[in-house]
């Protein structure tokens, strides 16, 4: 809610004054599926997992939650893998649409 601010104190209008009530904006939603790959402490490689876990319909179809690699570059790769799994599990037809 914007209150009024009849002095206009920092540059700040007469309406650009924020209540100290207002809650302040949440951070930014994370855009993708693979949240950020780090290097394991446990194996020294680089590991990444997806950003909420997998259902049970999807692990059944193959996909994976965590893929790790010792280069960017193949993790890379495993990365394009499982989107295109993704992607071929989201594009399936579904049952009733297979029966008509």
């Amino acid at each position: 809610m914007v209150k009024a601010n009849p002095q206009g104190v920092g540059g700040m209008g007469a309406t650009d004054y924020i209540s100290e009530q207002e809650p302040l904006p949440g951070p930014e939603i994370p855009k993708g599926r693979w949240a950020n790959p780090y290097i394991s402490d446990s194996t020294g490689r680089l590991t990444v997992y997806t950003r909420r876990p997998l259902e049970p319909m999807h692990a059944s179809f193959g996909l994976r939650s965590c893929l790790s690699a010792d280069t960017f570059e193949r993790l890379k790769e495993l990365i394009e893998e499982e989107n295109e799994k993704w992607t071929a599990f989201h594009t399936r037809p579904t049952f009733h649409q297979s029966t008509g």
